[in-house]
């Protein structure tokens, strides 16, 4: 058994738990995660001083390590946008990756640490309490500051920044600037460990990014470390948070196996691959190709030397928000083909016989109903490998594409009901996930509870919640596959919200004796 030690970014499912599902497809891998009570939970920092001794302890055994710097230095995602340590605090901490590879010469370390947010809003969830009052206009600072840095800010943009100034007040805004020049300091850092051998590889997803502001200006010195030292090869940087360990995950999963996969991408529109989504930086295309040569693969322009195929239905001209797909326009049809690009996926599952993946990312935060439907009806949901729809587009692909390749690897699970039975119920919880419920039900929630149940503290609404969301779920999977999918009884089997809100639920799916239709 080839052991794999994994440290996740948080203890929400997408970063401790899908790992370790797509592990168990798997032959020969063990993944090693620490127990969830270590893990913290939202502004409560995980305890990285246990979750160190655990490594420590666990790392002999193992033969690669899946690291998160963010959740070892300041002890989670969230805590990379709200922690108080000092670059002399950090600088320490990092000295136990040097420690842990003297230890344990032998050991390959996969880490990854995050270009920290600057989120547009005004929202203090998932940020400091400032944020509430003064988010954007920090956010908006930071993308005017760089933009007229760069010379393309036109004469408004500068007399806005202007006007800007004294607008957020001069406490909050240092303390954002103390905290990211922190955060920069440690991003440099790993590179410069990349360069000692420390790391082998070195992932810097980019969090809900932007053409201009503090994390391009971040990923400006990021880029002019690299280059000096020559480690082009080894730094990966592209948009991306939740979904980086199941990418890094079936990226030692290839390296195990000795597998390159060969990945053909297929779009609905013309214009799709040009797109450049919410929340991030550059064309999609552009981040599909960093995601699959993140993973391990490579894309195959010829669909008869694939090895299998990620269908990505993007936008027709631009992204929206699922929550606002009732008023989408014209381009959604107009600009995109969603009848030939499911005749498509038909034809090469038919065909060619390979593992497919279906990422739907014409909008964000959910999926485009209308199109989801016909995919249903058209039995492409039963017949692929893997489908998803979930908050930004390199979240969807980058887990789409880790169970794809998998998939890929082990010929669709053709043969092996048991390995089958888990990827299915996998796929299957991301079609009520992020279909049914991201686009669906919590659409309906909010606007029924509105000014009555904080969907952020559900507090002592919580079962009821739960209930809400688990009937009308249960309701909706009989309305769209009937009494069963392929033979087998959809069963919700756990049902759970995390953060103690409504937008990051934790479900299990049952699907006892299912039988695939592809025998």
């Amino acid at each position: 058994m080839r052991k794999v030690l994994y440290v996740p970014l948080d203890e929400r499912a997408c970063n401790y738990a899908f790992p370790r599902l797509l592990a168990e497809m798997t032959d020969g891998i063990e993944l090693l995660v620490p127990p969830c009570e270590m893990m913290g939970k939202l502004k409560i920092p995980a305890d990285y001083e246990r979750i160190w001794q655990w490594v420590f302890q666990n790392a002999p055994a193992c033969e690669y390590a899946i690291l998160s710097v963010d959740t070892l230095v300041y002890g989670n995602i969230v805590n990379s946008r709200t922690h108080r340590r000092t670059r002399e605090e950090c600088e320490k901490t990092l000295e136990n990756f040097r420690r842990l590879k003297k230890n344990n010469p032998g050991l390959k370390i996969h880490a990854f640490n995050l270009v920290a947010r600057v989120a547009a809003c005004n929202d203090s969830h998932e940020d400091p309490d400032y944020w509430a009052k003064y988010g954007r206009g920090i956010w908006r600072i930071a993308y005017l500051t760089d933009k007229v840095g760069r010379g393309h800010a036109s004469d408004e943009e500068k007399a806005e920044l202007r006007r800007l100034d004294g607008a957020v007040p001069e406490e909050c805004l240092n303390d954002f600037l103390a905290r990211r020049e922190v955060d920069r300091f440690t991003n440099l850092c790993c590179v410069d460990l990349v360069k000692e051998g420390v790391f082998d590889v070195l992932t810097i997803p980019k969090d809900d990014t932007a053409e201009y502001g503090y994390a391009a200006m971040d990923q400006a010195a990021i880029a002019k470390r690299v280059r000096a030292g020559r480690l082009m090869d080894r730094v990966l940087v592209y948009p991306g948070a939740d979904e980086v360990g199941c990418v890094i995950f079936t990226r030692v999963f290839n390296l195990i196996k000795g597998y390159v996969p060969r990945v053909y991408v297929r779009y609905s529109s013309t214009w799709g691959p040009t797109v450049v989504p919410l929340y991030e930086d550059r064309p999609l295309h552009e981040s599909i190709k960093s995601q699959i040569t993140s993973a391990g693969g490579i894309v195959e322009d010829c669909s008869d030397r694939s090895d299998c195929m990620l269908a990505v239905n993007s936008p027709g001209k631009y992204m929206i928000e699922s929550m606002d797909q009732d008023e989408k326009d014209l381009t959604f049809t107009s600009h995109s083909n969603m009848h030939e690009f499911l005749r498509y996926i038909d034809y090469y599952v038919r065909s060619d016989r390979k593992a497919v993946g279906l990422a739907e990312v014409s909008v964000c935060n959910g999926c485009e109903n209308e199109f989801m439907d016909y995919a249903a009806l058209s039995g492409v949901l039963q017949k692929v490998q893997a489908v998803g729809g979930w908050n930004t587009s390199q979240n969807t692909i980058g887990v789409v594409l880790a169970q794809t390749v998998i998939a890929s690897y082990y010929d669709r699970f053709l043969g092996n009901a048991e390995k089958f039975r888990l990827s299915e119920e996998f796929k299957m919880r991301s079609i009520v996930c992020d279909w049914l419920y991201q686009a669906n039900v919590l659409r309906s929630f909010l606007a029924e509870t509105k000014g009555r149940i904080d969907p952020f503290a559900l507090g002592g609404h919580r079962a009821s919640v739960e209930k809400y969301f688990r009937d009308r779920l249960n309701k909706l999977i009989r309305e769209k596959f009937g009494s069963s999918y392929q033979g087998a009884d959809i069963v919700i089997d756990d049902l759970f919200f995390q953060w103690d809100g409504v937008f990051y639920m934790n479900l299990h799916v049952l699907l006892e004796n299912i039988k695939s239709i592809l025998e």
